[in-house]
């Protein structure tokens, strides 16, 4: 049944590797992957059933779930910490790492800059609008591999 909603085989690379994940860790038996990986697999399902998703599940979809799943854990890790429950931080900390393996390589500071300058170069902002331009487009050409805040943060201080 869960497959009838995957429409377009090449699109799924993300999901069938979850699914393939969920298996090895069955395998290996190893309890925090198959726990973290089935929660996972069921936020991706649920987001796809979220209005405007239209019952598909792309890379794009699972992307955006394992980046929201990876904060939980960190922002649990964090308050775990701070109420001194260690134990527990470190089981968030296991499953925030299980969860970052779907996402991309996150880019260097420099690496930032340097992509924020070349989107500047290409879209030759001007106007009351330049930081919304540029904005536009350097999300759409860094595709998750950095934080909208962190490219804000750059543009601002390029286009000053």
């Amino acid at each position: 049944m869960g497959r009838a909603t995957l429409c377009d085989n090449r699109a799924v690379a993300l999901y069938e590797r979850l699914e393939k994940d969920l298996v090895d860790a069955r395998m290996r038996r190893d309890q925090v992957a198959l726990d973290t990986l089935g929660l996972f697999k069921s936020e991706v399902v649920l987001a796809s059933k979220e209005p405007g998703a239209g019952g598909r599940i792309d890379d794009a979809l699972v992307l955006r779930v394992a980046r929201r799943e990876v904060k939980r854990r960190d922002e649990a890790a964090e308050a775990f910490r701070s109420g001194g429950r260690g134990p527990q931080a470190e089981k968030e900390e296991r499953e925030a790492e299980v969860l970052r393996g779907f996402l991309p390589a996150a880019l260097s500071q420099a690496e930032l800059e340097a992509e924020v300058r070349a989107v500047i170069e290409e879209v030759k902002p001007s106007g009351p609008g330049a930081f919304g331009q540029v904005m536009k487009a350097a999300s759409a050409r860094l595709g998750g591999r950095a934080e909208g805040g962190e490219i804000a943060a750059v543009a601002k201080r390029l286009l000053a």
